[in-house]
């Protein structure tokens, strides 16, 4: 019996060196920190759009074209993100301001959070996994306006979001996933990767200290630990 047993033990032991081996090797593929111009690289290098360039010191360094976001309109200008700041009532943190004026949300399928110079398999994917998508601003609202239309796609039904805090403003939203400013406590927002528990009798009442939901105290913080890595088998 004892002869059986460890005859068994042995392939899973070696699954699970494989496994380890795998998962090693996916590490070491080379990472890129965030920064304004580069975070939704990926996205661009999967769904290139091209205009001409506008920015004039660029053309003086003879860049006569750009590749733009998720939305047709590619960067916003300083105009543009003002006007969306009134919309929404708050000042949007430094640098993630700053992201708009090159890219106007996309798709981020490679990024994490963590040490880049010595990546984990639990470092934090800052985001929403449904989608790997950042909101073009136009889009990013307040928490309880966006997620009941999630919560539809996961067949909850209605769910009553208006005791949400309208300072919770959400910058990505999929399914049980948001990234979130919260303003509740000062005009420099804490970052937050929320986490909604569809299990939960009430998905709402907990989300704040749930095991999976994250929190940085300031962009600053959480920009600083962005960093790119495709981590191809």
């Amino acid at each position: 019996m004892l002869e059986e047993r460890q005859a068994e033990e042995i392939p899973n032991e070696r699954r699970v060196q494989a496994d380890l081996r795998r998962e090693a090797k996916r590490l070491k593929q080379p990472t890129t920190r965030v920064e304004v111009n580069n975070i939704f690289t990926w996205y661009l290098d999967q769904h290139t759009e091209i205009e001409p360039e506008t920015d004039p010191e660029l053309i003086k360094q003879r860049v006569w074209q750009r590749r733009v976001g998720v939305k047709d309109s590619g960067r916003l200008t300083e105009a543009q993100i003002a006007a969306q700041e009134d919309r929404l009532g708050v000042r949007l943190p430094m640098p993630w301001r700053n992201v708009y004026k090159h890219f106007n949300g996309g798709w981020v399928g490679t990024l994490y959070w963590g040490d880049m110079s010595n990546p984990h398999s639990s470092d934090v994917v800052p985001i929403p996994q449904a989608t790997h998508q950042y909101l073009a601003l136009e889009d990013v609202a307040p928490l309880r306006e966006r997620l009941p239309a999630e919560w539809e796609d996961l067949d909850q039904g209605n769910l009553d979001c208006s005791n949400l805090d309208p300072r919770l403003i959400a910058i990505a939203c999929a399914g049980s996933e948001a990234i979130l400013l919260d303003y509740r406590e000062a005009a420099s927002p804490r970052v937050c990767k929320a986490f909604f528990s569809k299990y939960e009798d009430d998905p709402l009442a907990a989300w704040e200290t749930d095991r999976s939901t994250v929190w940085w105290p300031n962009m600053a913080v959480f920009f600083r630990g962005l960093y790119l890595q495709n981590r191809a088998a």
